[in-house]
């Protein structure tokens, strides 16, 4: 109810000041040259849909160095300090065969050789932006970046063109209350964007396919960035035993690479045996940014290269090539960027770093952690009855399974076997998926900053900022737009002064009073996600979103023959 009661607070600060469209903002990307120092790359004026200032959302848990603290500074004052992610380790998992079909992960973490981020901060918000880094504080001036824009490294580079937002749910909604995901390509030349097109709907296809995304499908505007290359494909290069350069491949599976020896000029660089490992198909993240300027208001981006050799990575972003059973990597990497779970299997990487459930905070992610205790384990409402905790390799339902985030002891999961954090081509446990629901409405992956509200914001009439005057005798007709998952229901209430009214559980309601009195009454409107994706128990008040209404009641004749 706590949490609920905040939603509405936010709510009614929101509607009161109403949404900002088409704010001017600075979209800057920034890299490190080799002595770890950052360097701005590119610069564009864009506008933003709404006036919060806004990086890259926060995908990642920062337990490998993945955050750098900023400020922003205006007339000279220093804003408070902020974080900015920046993905400096690469995810490289895949099948294990996946010829066989045999989906348990191969999985390896593996630094970014030439790590960036983005900045997207309103121009009245900031003059100056200023970064904690171990090389000390470095300060950028916002003007001159974007005066000095024409000579920074990627200016005049590729530019997506972006097409209207496509969803197998509809054709999308207002950014400010949706995830935009934006979809760039490489090593697609002008000729070939109807390809692209096809490898773009297939992957939509796929990752729309599986629980709970394609419920929610219509939570998401999906577009895509054409980018031209000038020639096909990515690079692959020669295997060679004990390569240490980008010209070759040290890794004994680039033997059977049925391109290997080829290079080719792409618009972001594509290219596999990134870091020597052959599957690793990397972009430059520098150059998707910049790229991605084309829409700034993008919160999660996927890259698919025009490749059809088997690859991909993960980190703030996915990127994945054009094989047949690639989307499944970028499936199990949007389960790390967007609804932040953890690994579930067990490949040793020696130096993680540690999390713990057993005191406060708990760090483990939503569907990891180190308690055994029963009637502590965060997920114990989703235990099936009767079960074993911790639970035997192998049972069937949820329960407490050793084995989980590169650990084969202490550490444990949700499931068995049978979720897409351990073997791809699975579905998402049912912890997973409701992390995923959850997540939405929690917000944390950028616009809207408080998630998804249920209750289309600016679609209420009239305005529940200011109270509403309503002549005695005469009806008034309250409403607002139900924004309701592809599968699954939305429970509408309206309420009078606290109270259900009794058959009042559309989309709009007709109030009268007859009487002066009350003077002043409050209107509810109430809609809450049944989804059975989330435990009524762990629902933390996020599946329940709020409208209300003050109204004054007028006995004035004025009003009566409608002079409000």
């Amino acid at each position: 109810m706590r949490t609920m009661m905040l939603r509405k607070a936010v709510l009614a600060g929101a509607l009161a000041t109403g949404p900002a469209w088409a704010v001017p903002a600075h979209y800057v990307v920034f890299g490190f040259d080799a002595q770890g120092r950052i360097e701005p790359r590119f610069h564009a004026t864009v506008e933003l849909a709404d006036d919060a200032s806004t990086a890259v959302a926060l995908s990642l848990p920062d337990h490998l160095g993945n955050r750098l603290n900023w400020h922003a500074l205006k007339d000279g004052q220093r804003g408070a300090r902020r974080e900015v992610e920046v993905s400096r380790v690469l995810r490289a998992e895949f099948a294990h065969d996946i010829d066989s079909g045999h989906g348990e992960i191969d999985g390896q973490l593996s630094p970014d050789p030439d790590p960036a981020f983005v900045l997207r901060v309103p121009v009245a918000e900031a003059e100056v932006v200023e970064f904690e880094t171990t090389a000390g504080m470095q300060r950028f001036d916002l003007a001159a970046l974007a005066a000095d824009a024409a000579r920074l490294p990627l200016a005049g580079g590729a530019q997506a063109r972006i097409e209207a937002p496509s969803s197998l749910a509809g054709a999308g909604g207002s950014p400010a209350n949706r995830v935009d995901i934006l979809v760039l390509g490489d090593g697609y030349t002008s000729g070939q964007e109807a390809l692209f097109n096809t490898h773009v709907a297939a992957l939509e296809a796929s990752m729309f396919n599986v629980t709970p995304y394609k419920e929610y499908a219509n939570f998401v505007n999906w577009r895509s960035g054409f980018i031209a290359s000038a020639q096909s494909g990515a690079d692959h290069p020669l295997y060679l035993a004990g390569c240490v350069t980008t010209s070759c491949c040290a890794d004994s599976a680039a033997q059977g690479d049925p391109l290997a020896g080829q290079f080719v000029d792409t618009a972001l660089d594509g290219r596999f045996c990134t870091n020597q490992i052959h599957r690793l198909l990397t972009v430059s993240s520098a150059k998707v940014f910049a790229a991605a300027a084309a829409y700034p208001n993008w919160d999660k981006l996927l890259v698919t290269v025009n490749d059809p050799v088997y690859g991909g990575s993960g980190g703030s972003y996915a990127t994945v090539s054009a094989h047949a059973q690639a989307p499944l990597v970028a499936i199990h990497e949007y389960g790390h960027s967007f609804h932040k779970l953890a690994d579930e299997y067990t490949t040793p990487y020696p130096g993680f770093p540690a999390c713990s459930d057993l005191g406060t905070p708990q760090t483990c992610e939503a569907n990891a952690t180190n308690q055994n205790d029963a009637t502590l384990v965060k997920w114990r409402s989703w235990f099936t009855p009767g079960i074993a905790i911790p639970t035997p390799a192998g049972t069937p339902g949820t329960g407490l399974f050793e084995g989980a985030r590169y650990l084969v002891g202490g550490m444990y999961r949700p499931t068995s076997n049978s979720c897409l954090m351990r073997v791809l081509g699975s579905t998402f446990c049912n912890v997973c998926r409701q992390e995923y629901v959850k997540f939405l409405y929690r917000g944390g992956f950028g616009t809207p900053a408080a998630g998804i509200d249920l209750i289309e914001p600016g679609t209420e009439s009239p305005s529940p900022a200011t109270p509403v005057i309503v002549p005695t005798g005469t009806p008034r007709t309250f409403s607002a737009t139900i924004l309701r998952p592809v599968i699954g229901t939305v429970s509408l209430q309206w309420y009078l002064d606290g109270v259900p009214i009794a058959g009042a559980t559309g989309e709009s309601h007709v109030f009268s009073q007859a009487v002066p009195t009350p003077a002043v009454r409050t209107l509810e409107l109430r809609a809450i996600d049944t989804t059975p994706f989330v435990n009524a128990e762990m629902a933390d008040g996020l599946t329940t979103h709020v409208r209300t209404w003050t109204i004054q009641i007028s006995n004035d004749l004025l009003f009566k023959h409608g002079f409000e």
